[in-house]
C-alpha cells in the first residue's frame, strides 16, 4: 500500500516537473532547448518571426508588437541578474537577444539581382561642369536660352540660341564657339559656383541600414515632394530648387532612397540622347517588374505613348491610385490615370 502510494506521488511530480517544462519551453527566451543569444552587440537585427518591444530590459512593461523582416540598431547587450539577455535599440526600447528571434545583418538590402541599395552618399556617372551645347537640355540650358533671349518654354539648346551664343562671345571677345563653356557662362554673369553646382547635385540619403523596405520608400517619396510645384523642364535632374522632367523626378527621389539607376544619370540626363530616360528605366532589369494588379506605394508607373506604344513617361505610386510626377506644366500629384496620359505600360518595384 505504502508503496504504492509512493508510486503514485512519484507520478504526480514527474507530470508537474514536465508542465513547468512545457512552460518554460513555450516562453520566448527557451523557445528551442538549444537556444543561444547574442552577447556582444550585433550592430543591427532583423527579427526572423514576431517579437515584442519592452519598455524595460525586465521585459515586463510591453511597448508593441513588429512582425518578422523588422530591423533595428543595437546599442549594447544588456545582461541583468536572473534574465536572459536583452539587446537595447537605438530608440531606447529593448527586445530578446534570441538568436532564434533576431538575426545579425549588415542591413535592409534588395537580392543581388536588383540595384542594390546604398548606405554611402551616391556619386553619378558623369562629368561634372560640361559644356553645353547643341541639343543639351536641362537646368544650365534653361539659364542659357532666358539669358539669349530664346526661351520659349523648351530647354533644349537649339540652333537660335547656338547663334545667339555665338554673337554674345563676339560682343564679349570671347571665342565664339556657340557653346557655353564656365568662361562664357560666367560672362553671361551667372557664378562660377553654380556652374558645377548645378550638375553636381545629388539627393542625400534618406533611410539607414538598420531601417527597413518601407523607411527607405519614404525618403524616396519624400524627396520627389520637395519638387511638388515646380516646373516641368526636359532633360532636368538637380535641386529641388529647379524644376525636373518626369524621368529626372525619379532619379533623384531612387537617389534618396539609396538606389543608383545605372547607366541613367543625373548628370548624363541633360546631355544629347539622354531625352527619354523614362525609356532607360524602363528596360532595366535591375527593378523587379510587378502586375499593376499587385501595385504598391514606392512602385514606378509606366506609361506608353498611344500609337507608337513607345514608354514616353514615368511617375512614382503613392497608393489610392495617386502618383506624384513631373508632366507640363509642373511636378504635381495626380491619378494614376488621367485625360493626358492613361496608358500604363507596366509597374516596377526599386525597393523588393
Amino acid at each position: 500500500m505504502k508503496q504504492r502510494k509512493l508510486h503514485y506521488f512519484k507520478r504526480i511530480l514527474l507530470v508537474a516537473a514536465a508542465f513547468i517544462g512545457m512552460i518554460a519551453i513555450n516562453s520566448e527566451s527557451l523557445t528551442q532547448a538549444d537556444s543561444s543569444y547574442y552577447t556582444t552587440n550585433p550592430g543591427i537585427i532583423k527579427t526572423k518571426q514576431r517579437v515584442v518591444y519592452y519598455q524595460d530590459a525586465t521585459r515586463k512593461v510591453k511597448d508593441k508588437t513588429v512582425p518578422a523582416n523588422h530591423y533595428a540598431k543595437i546599442t549594447k547587450v544588456v545582461v541583468s541578474a536572473g534574465q536572459v539577455p536583452v539587446l537595447k535599440t537605438t530608440t531606447g526600447r529593448y527586445l530578446t537577444a534570441s538568436k532564434a528571434f533576431v538575426t545579425k545583418t549588415a542591413g535592409y538590402q534588395n537580392p543581388k539581382r536588383y540595384y542594390q541599395v546604398q548606405y554611402q552618399q551616391i556619386k553619378p556617372h558623369g562629368q561634372v561642369g560640361y559644356t553645353v551645347k547643341r541639343n543639351f537640355e536641362g537646368i544650365k540650358t534653361w539659364y542659357i536660352m532666358r539669358k539669349m533671349g530664346t526661351f520659349a518654354g523648351y530647354d533644349k539648346y537649339n540652333q537660335a540660341t547656338y547663334n545667339a551664343v555665338k554673337r554674345f562671345q563676339r560682343r564679349h571677345h570671347l571665342k565664339a564657339t556657340g557653346n557655353v563653356d564656365e568662361q562664357t557662362w560666367v560672362k553671361m554673369g551667372f557664378s562660377k559656383k553654380a556652374w558645377t553646382a548645378i550638375d553636381s547635385y545629388v539627393a542625400p540619403l534618406g533611410a539607414t541600414a538598420s531601417q527597413g523596405r518601407s523607411a527607405h520608400i519614404e525618403a524616396m517619396i519624400h524627396q520627389a515632394y520637395r519638387y511638388l510645384g515646380n516646373p516641368y523642364l526636359v532633360g532636368s535632374s538637380s535641386s529641388p530648387k529647379y524644376g525636373t522632367d518626369c524621368s529626372g523626378l525619379v532619379i533623384q527621389a531612387l537617389y534618396a532612397g539609396g538606389i543608383n539607376p545605372l547607366p541613367v544619370s543625373a548628370i548624363h540626363h541633360a546631355y544629347p540622347g539622354n531625352e527619354w530616360n523614362s525609356r532607360n528605366l524602363w528596360a532595366s532589369k535591375k527593378f523587379k517588374h510587378v502586375a499593376y494588379s499587385q501595385r504598391q506605394r514606392g512602385d514606378l508607373v509606366f506609361y506608353y505613348q498611344p500609337g507608337t506604344h513607345t514608354i514616353w513617361h514615368v511617375a512614382i505610386y503613392l497608393g489610392r491610385n495617386r502618383v506624384i510626377e513631373s508632366w507640363p506644366p509642373k511636378i504635381m500629384v495626380q491619378p494614376i490615370r488621367n485625360s493626358q496620359r492613361s496608358n500604363v505600360a507596366g509597374i516596377a518595384r526599386p525597393f523588393v
